[in-house]
């Protein structure tokens, strides 16, 4: 990728509180698309380019973790 991410903490809540509660499994991280300030609003909506670059991004990450390898 190009650039460095952005790291934001986000307002809102996330399954992961289910997945520690039911699963036991407490590290968990919320990664996806979409624009902040629009997130769990009525006119929330998400660009095709940012939920294709999100995929890649989980899969890397799912290469990395599955593999221990990035390529």
């Amino acid at each position: 990728f190009d650039r460095e991410p952005d790291y934001v903490i986000s307002p809102g809540t996330y399954d992961q509180k289910h997945v520690a509660r039911l699963g036991h499994l407490y590290d968990c991280i919320a990664y996806g698309p979409g624009i902040l300030d629009l997130a769990h609003r009525s006119d929330e909506w998400v660009g095709i380019a940012d939920m294709v670059e999100s995929a890649k991004v989980m899969a890397i990450g799912l290469n990395v973790l599955l593999r221990g390898t990035t390529g």
